[in-house]
């Protein structure tokens, strides 16, 4: 009898903590860092499936010695990319995407501590920065060559919130860090024009902080309003410029990108593009490529599941919410300092080809604000007697769009694995056809399976003709690009400063005219992700057995007579 006393209160003290320890385990989850990380994650994890992939301008980076690194960034005005790409396939090709995850989820981190410290709420803290993780936007993160823009995204996120902390604390060090960390951004050029942002932050944090501002406001001396703002913000307005000179006396482009590299021409057409792309990229829907029923069916499946999931009473917390209006303004603003940079040298933001959302990397930001404003004015407009289940069905709701995003992006990373396979079935049927090697050729691709319809560029069929053989004596272009300039006496003529040892075709003979082939899909009929998905099974239960060659087939080859 004292035995069954004793285990039934060792079993009670056991329960109970138990029941102390669960509350422990919500904390855990409620912390926003975990949340953040887990929405990220969640759309970008594939990536380690492609950390050995090449796309794109990374075939001429790929196995680049120290030298020629550190000779081509240089010329570009960026020597110390070059350090940097030599330092990390040192590591290891792998270390691209495990830098590109990471430094992703830094950047939204810290975009979240700086929406809070500039006092949004809770919830619109959380929503614009899940948004900033999973909206369809800059697909080009998935080439190598851009991974070292991420660091200093990074490094300016992180100053935009070192001189918030420092105005709100009067810490002249904090700001004087802060204005060190925004130069050292700089080098990724798009960001000097968002720097008029801190502008606006200083102006705002000074009209919030000091009252002889707000009296002059009150009484409308704009005189004296401009005064003030100058005299604290001085070295905001300065730094930039000083910066310019720096760059245009010891950093200066040469080479390969001297003569017409990225040269500011504002008109008319340019206003123009900028507005276009403010209103494309307030929703930015272009980027969604997956089916609408499947769409459909995502968003009505997590919104009825979180909606059960929050059947407790789950109301607005006290802190005031920024109106739908407010986001879509302050999206409309940020959406302008991002495009502007890429607008004014004549490259537009787009979907086609995916190289060329490269220049949507800043836009995630303000397309996070006006998505989650055309959000809250498309809920404020149905009814609701019971503010409780309003807020649920907003919640329930965003979190659908939230899932249509992921899956959209696991979708993007597929169509980069298939183009993968593409490449390596390239490789495989050059390794193993005599005929393709040490020839120039022009290839015309009819197999539907490189990544959004974007041809393979000059430095990627080097780069696959190189790894197939070890050799650079073969010049392969693209049909298409051939045709846009000329032929190809044409395309010579007009590239002809990039071939070379970058582009891996130093050997080849530029002057002798390639003969065409037309790459067809080497199974016909066969469903392409049914074969991604069976091709990725295989090469990880039984890599010997995939061939990569039987993917496609070449037609050809079909060459100039000599008339």
């Amino acid at each position: 009898m004292l035995h069954s006393l004793t285990f039934h209160k060792t079993m009670d003290v056991s329960f109970r903590n138990e029941s102390h320890r669960m509350p422990d385990m919500k904390i855990i989850w409620k912390r926003v860092e975990l949340q953040l990380f887990s929405i990220y994650a969640t759309a970008h994890f594939p990536i380690f499936f492609l950390s050995d992939a090449k796309y794109w301008d990374d075939w001429s980076l790929s196995g680049a010695s120290k030298d020629m690194l550190i000779s081509v960034f240089s010329q570009a005005g960026l020597p110390i990319i070059g350090y940097y790409h030599y330092a990390v396939q040192l590591v290891g090709w792998w270390f691209y995407a495990f830098s590109t995850f990471l430094l992703g989820y830094l950047i939204v981190n810290v975009f979240y501590l700086v929406l809070k410290a500039l006092n949004f709420s809770k919830f619109d803290a959380m929503s614009l920065s899940f948004l900033v993780a999973v909206l369809p936007l800059y697909h080009a993160r998935i080439a190598a060559i851009n991974n070292p823009g991420l660091i200093f995204i990074l490094i300016f996120a992180f100053a935009v919130y070192i001189f918030i902390i420092s105005r709100n604390e009067n810490n002249k060090y904090k700001e004087y860090l802060s204005y060190a960390l925004f130069a050292l951004s700089f080098p990724l050029n798009s960001l000097v024009p968002s720097f008029l942002l801190v502008l606006f932050l200083a102006a705002y944090l000074l009209y919030k902080k000091e009252n002889a501002l707000k009296a002059e406001f009150n009484q409308r001396n704009y005189l004296n309003i401009i005064k003030y703002i100058l005299r604290n913000t001085y070295i905001i307005i300065l730094l930039p410029f000083v910066y310019a000179a720096i760059q245009h006396f010891m950093l200066k482009t040469s080479g390969m990108f001297a003569d017409d590299y990225n040269i500011i021409d504002i008109k008319i057409s340019t206003l123009i593009s900028e507005i276009r792309v403010i209103f494309f990229y307030l929703f930015p829907s272009d980027g969604i490529y997956i089916d609408k029923k499947i769409l459909l069916l995502v968003f009505a499946a997590v919104l009825m599941a979180v909606y059960s999931i929050t059947s407790h009473q789950v109301c607005s917390s006290p802190q005031v919410e920024h109106s739908g209006r407010g986001l879509i303004g302050m999206g409309v603003v940020l959406l302008g300092l991002g495009a502007s940079a890429y607008v004014m040298v004549g490259k537009e933001p787009s979907y086609e080809p995916w190289t060329a959302t490269r220049f949507q990397v800043l836009l995630p930001f303000g397309a996070a604000f006006s998505t989650l404003g055309l959000f809250k004015t498309i809920c404020a407009v149905f009814p609701a007697t019971n503010p409780d289940k309003r807020h649920r069905m907003k919640v329930a709701s965003f979190a659908g769009l939230i899932a249509v995003f992921i899956v959209n992006w696991w979708f993007v990373y597929g169509t980069f694995y298939l183009d993968h396979l593409w490449q390596e079935a390239f490789a495989d049927t050059i390794r193993n056809t005599p005929a393709l090697q040490g020839r120039n050729s022009v290839i015309l691709d009819r197999s539907g399976l490189q990544a959004f319809d974007t041809t393979a560029g000059l430095g990627e069929y080097a780069g696959l003709h190189e790894s197939a053989t070890g050799k650079r004596d073969a010049l392969i272009l693209n049909y298409d690009s051939m045709i846009a300039y000329g032929g190809w006496s044409g395309f010579v003529s007009k590239f002809g400063r990039f071939l070379g040892a970058w582009t891996k075709v130093e050997d080849a003979a530029f002057d002798v005219p390639g003969c065409l082939y037309i790459i067809h899909r080497g199974r016909a009929g066969q469903n392409k992700w049914s074969y991604a998905a069976n091709a990725f099974i295989v090469k990880i239960t039984y890599p010997e057995r995939y061939v990569a060659r039987d993917l496609l087939r070449f037609d050809g080859p079909f060459c100039q007579s000599t008339r």
